[in-house]
């Protein structure tokens, strides 16, 4: 089921997100919603089950190379991930590693290692990539976990320099009661000659509790979601009714969205293009719609 692409993902999350609106000038005017800051916590006040010896530890098994010595972290609450601690090191060979560890049950959130050999002599596919991706998260990530995930997209990417390999970016989203998740899920980066992988991410942020109390059939239709996009086209001023009649849908799959309140919506998530992306139509436009109310979410819209 490919939802979402590779560079949605990264994304959402992020720690912000930005509203597109089209103006007079032709370009975009960004609205960026209320970030929280990240709190730094004193470790020796807060209530966490994970101690920074426990994290150390969590780094020095991802990779053994890792100097002990040269290990610091810190304990902070992180608006993706709760409150996690914050570790890095350097490695034997020089380069660093940093990762993040849920403070409150030791699970590994995330890790960017960039002491892996960048050059291989092997030649890695996408069958490859995608068993080492299933091997590396099985050690990691729950059962229960495991069968609330689905694989989303294995996309190869070439190195921006010359003479480097590629990367296979590989997506797997939580499937809640059904229903794709737009922001949880899992990401990994596989290096397409030495097999290793280079990072990992895993958000598991929505709330099972609020979702149960949502109900999973939407009120209004795709169609019904298209035509109020097609009516709030036509009253932008900047984008108009000529536009919204060249309107051509490239897909439309209900997700599971938090809004900006950490609300979360049952939302139609409508991906689509007009005359100004006739010659671009593998980077459509986006637009998320309460599946329940009909209200605009967030639209992201871009046009020449």
């Amino acid at each position: 089921m490919k939802l979402r692409q590779i560079c949605i993902l990264a994304l959402i999350l992020a720690s912000s997100i930005f509203v597109a609106f089209a103006s007079e000038e032709g370009g975009l005017i960004f609205t960026k919603e209320d970030v929280k800051q990240t709190k730094h916590l004193d470790p020796s006040t807060a209530d966490v089950n994970i101690s920074f010896e426990d994290a150390k530890n969590k780094l020095i098994l991802e990779n053994p190379e890792v100097i002990t010595e040269s290990v610091h972290g810190e304990l902070i609450d992180n608006e993706n991930f709760g409150i996690i601690w914050r570790v890095s090191s350097k490695t034997a060979n020089g380069r660093s590693i940093s990762a993040g560890i849920d403070a409150s049950n030791g699970d590994l959130l995330f890790v960017y290692d960039g002491s892996k050999k960048v050059r291989g002599n092997n030649n890695i596919n996408k069958d490859d990539a995608l068993t080492i991706a299933e091997k590396y998260i099985q050690s990691r990530v729950s059962a229960d976990m495991i069968n609330e995930i689905e694989l989303e997209d294995v996309n190869y990417k070439e190195s921006d320099a010359d003479g480097l390999p590629g990367t296979y970016f590989i997506s797997y989203a939580r499937i809640i009661r059904g229903i794709p998740s737009l922001s949880d899920g899992v990401i990994l980066r596989v290096n397409a000659e030495t097999g290793e992988i280079s990072s990992y991410n895993k958000r598991w942020s929505m709330s099972g509790e609020e979702i149960a109390l949502i109900d999973k059939e939407p009120s209004i239709t795709d169609e019904e979601a298209i035509k109020i996009l097609k009516e709030y086209m036509t009253s932008v001023p900047q984008i108009g009714e000529e536009k919204a009649n060249t309107v051509k849908v490239m897909s439309s799959d209900l997700v599971w969205k938090e809004n900006n309140d950490d609300k979360i919506h049952l939302a139609w998530w409508i991906k689509f293009v007009d005359s100004s992306f006739a010659e671009d139509e593998d980077y459509p436009a986006s637009v998320w719609i309460d599946a329940h109310s009909g209200e605009i979410l967030l639209i992201a819209y871009g046009r020449d």
